[in-house]
């Protein structure tokens, strides 16, 4: 309660004390109606939906939660990081126009231009952005692949975060429509399909089984797919949300691996498909018992799945296992790709956050995933899908 209390007031003081400054900025510009608009009309209704937030959200304690909040935060960040981001640089420009008058209007100018560009670019991010996905092809030589494995398709995807979007969102049947053209030999989801709650995949277990692949899906859990951010009337009821689950996860045609393996077999050639439960740095839960799970796969070929990549130095690399898939990350959402040029405030928290990885011929690859979770969007770098191919040629390379 404290907590809440305590967003609430810093929320209302950083409307009050945004909105003051730019008007102070502005107003020697603008017509008094336009004023009013800007600083009477516009703040009182933020000031409003804050204040309705604050009553209505502890009131959704179900699959919804997550989608209200984001949708907060995505109108929240559309206005106000553009708006910040003009004020500071409105105000770096005052100190530099004491130099020179016209180096003042200038660098106004160039900082609307900058917030009115955020303000697009936030907003596409939001709407079409959101499910704008990316095709990444990935191609990994192995010497050990087994010849009948040559060329092996995997289609990586990972954190859907079903909850956080409306039951109308186009992104999911967009994402199958794709996963299906890419004709996948087998299709691997590495964790977190919910927020919380096992209710949030029963609109899409329809669309989701009618994705396929030769081979089938397998997918693991991640640290969100446990129920854990939530609170539960009872250990009884959490432990049925996540039993119904495992249930609905199957309905969609997954196989899950949760410590354990399955096989591939196509003629005299076998590769394994291992995972583990979530293995996370704390606070994350550590469920994953990677021993347990290659029990029995001996020197075959195996491709495993573990949900949070800082899993694979810690333990996976102590292990013969050539490829690691982990997801978790998001790239935080945020980042910049320009080529070969690639940042993400998400790899100062964790050195492998996305894309392919390599420590002594044992290779790591991260996805970035589909969906998304609080600001319901990605800024700079598009949500993926990874088509990673597996070959033994490696005199091509």
């Amino acid at each position: 309660m404290r907590n809440n209390i305590l967003i609430l007031i810093v929320s209302i003081g950083f409307i009050l004390f945004t909105d003051t400054l730019l008007f102070l900025l502005l107003k020697k510009y603008l017509y008094k109606k336009i004023r009013f608009l800007i600083y009477g009309l516009h703040s009182l209704l933020f000031l409003g939906g804050v204040l309705a937030y604050h009553f209505f959200i502890p009131t959704v304690n179900g699959p919804d939660f997550y989608y209200w909040i984001g949708l907060g935060i995505g109108i929240f960040f559309l206005f106000y990081i553009p708006k910040l981001i003009f004020i500071v640089l409105d105000l770096f420009s005052i100190l530099l126009g004491l130099i020179h008058k016209k180096i003042r209007l200038a660098g106004q100018s160039i900082a609307a231009i900058i917030a009115v560009s955020c303000f697009i670019l936030i907003l596409y991010s939001i709407t079409w952005g959101r499910y704008n996905y990316k095709t990444e092809l990935v191609s990994i030589c192995f010497p050990q692949l087994p010849p009948a494995f040559q060329n092996f398709r995997i289609v990586q995807l990972s954190d859907l975060h079903l909850g956080s979007s409306s039951t109308h969102y186009k992104g999911i049947p967009q994402l199958v429509e794709k996963v299906n053209a890419l004709r996948p030999d087998v299709i691997l989801f590495t964790g977190d399909m919910v927020n919380n709650f096992a209710s949030e995949i029963t609109p899409w277990i329809g669309i989701l089984n009618k994705m396929n692949a030769r081979y089938g899906k397998f997918a693991v859990t991640g640290n969100h797919d446990y129920g854990n951010y939530t609170h539960w009337e009872s250990p009884a009821d959490k432990a049925r949300n996540y039993t119904d689950f495992l249930q609905h996860m199957k309905a969609a045609g997954f196989h899950l691996l949760n410590n354990a393996h399955y096989p591939l077999i196509t003629g005299k050639d076998t590769i394994y498909i291992a995972g583990v439960e979530n293995w996370g740095n704390p606070p994350f839960p550590r469920y994953g018992k990677l021993q347990k799970a290659l029990e029995g796969v001996r020197d075959h070929f195996t491709v495993l799945m573990s949900h949070d990549p800082s899993h694979w130095r810690a333990q996976i690399l102590d292990y013969n296992i050539p490829l690691t898939l982990s997801g978790h990350t998001h790239a935080m959402q945020l980042g910049i790709e320009i080529g070969n040029i690639k940042w993400s405030p998400s790899q100062y928290i964790y050195p492998e956050y996305d894309g392919l990885y390599e420590d002594n011929h044992r290779y790591l690859h991260v996805s970035r995933g589909q969906g998304y979770l609080g600001f319901p969007g990605r800024i700079g770098l598009r949500p993926a899908i990874s088509v990673i191919i597996l070959t033994n040629n490696c005199n091509e390379r």
